[in-house]
C-alpha cells in the first residue's frame, strides 16, 4: 500500500456514518423541494427515491443511504415544522428572521433542530458537528451555524 492509499484509507468515514451522512444530505433536498413544491411529503420522497438517490448513492460510492433515518427526519420535520420554525426564530440574532434565511439554509437548520429535540439516536456534539459540516457543503457560514445550533442545543437541554 502506498502512501497515497494510507491516506485515503485514513480520511475514508467508516460506511455507517457516510450513509447516515448521505441520509442527511438527501433529506435537505427533499425539503428543499418542498419549500418550492409543497407537495406531498410521501409524493416527494418516493419521487426523490426513484429519480435522484440512485445516482446519488452511486456517485458516493454506497449501496444505500440510511433510509429509515432519511425518512424519519423528513418526516418529523414536515410534522414539527411550526414548533421548529419557532426554535430556530427564537435563537437568530435581533437583526434577523427566519425569513432572511436561504431555503437551503432553513433546511439544513430544520433537519437539525429535529434530531436535537427530537431524536435521541446520537449525541448533541455528533448531529451539530455533521450540520455544521453539511452546512460548509452547501456554502453557508459555519460560524453562524454553530452559533444557531449550538444556542438550540441549550436551549433544547432546558427543556
Amino acid at each position: 500500500m502506498d502512501n497515497a492509499d494510507l491516506k485515503l484509507n485514513e480520511n475514508t468515514r467508516h460506511i455507517s456514518i457516510r450513509k447516515k451522512t448521505a441520509s442527511r444530505i438527501c433529506s435537505i433536498q427533499v425539503l428543499y423541494s418542498f419549500s418550492f413544491l409543497n407537495n406531498d411529503i410521501d409524493l416527494l420522497i418516493n419521487s426523490y427515491v426513484e429519480n435522484y438517490l440512485p445516482t446519488i448513492v452511486k456517485d458516493l460510492n454506497l449501496k444505500k443511504i440510511d433510509y429509515e433515518l432519511f425518512e424519519t427526519i423528513i418526516k418529523g420535520v414536515h410534522n414539527n415544522i411550526s414548533k421548529i420554525d419557532k426554535i430556530i426564530a427564537k435563537n437568530l440574532s435581533k437583526n434577523w428572521s427566519i425569513d432572511r434565511l436561504s431555503q437551503t439554509e432553513k433546511s439544513v437548520l430544520r433537519l437539525a433542530t429535529y434530531e436535537l429535540l427530537f431524536e435521541k439516536k446520537f449525541t448533541r456534539l455528533t448531529i451539530m458537528n455533521e450540520y455544521i459540516s453539511i452546512f460548509e457543503v452547501f456554502g453557508g457560514n459555519t460560524d453562524f451555524a454553530n452559533g444557531i445550533l449550538d444556542n438550540i442545543s441549550r436551549e433544547i437541554r432546558l427543556v
